[in-house]
């Protein structure tokens, strides 16, 4: 029985996010598949660094094992921080343009911004 590793999860994550970004008109769905694209981002990162019996960089092993590089990890956390970030600022300004449009739906929204363009 075949294995699926975490990069073949990752891409098929992402296609999934990006086609949920390109067909989807709510935006509040738009938000999620924007997620799950960088989550599957996150997962290649992770995936393209695993490595079985490795040690960390600061222990003493006698065994000679690879060492685990702690700049992957690092670049991680700081994509899991930053894409939180970014997807609370997006929330928020879905909750604007709903409070001022009434709907999530991003067509109807673009036609009323250029009703109101029309109007001045």
């Amino acid at each position: 029985m075949a294995s699926i590793n975490g990069v073949t999860i990752a891409i098929l994550l992402f296609g999934i996010g990006l086609l949920g970004l390109i067909l989807r008109r709510d935006l509040v769905v738009k938000l999620l598949a924007l997620g799950l694209v960088n989550g599957s981002a996150i997962l290649c990162l992770v995936s393209l660094n695993a490595r079985r019996n490795s040690v960390p960089p600061i222990a003493h092993s006698l065994n000679h094992a690879p060492y685990v590089d702690p700049l992957p990890q690092a670049l991680v956390l700081s994509a899991i921080v930053i894409n939180f970030a970014i997807l609370a600022l997006a929330l928020v300004f879905v909750m604007i343009l709903v409070e001022r449009y009434h709907t999530t739906d991003s067509q109807r929204i673009e036609h009323e911004i250029s009703r109101e363009e029309e109007e001045r």
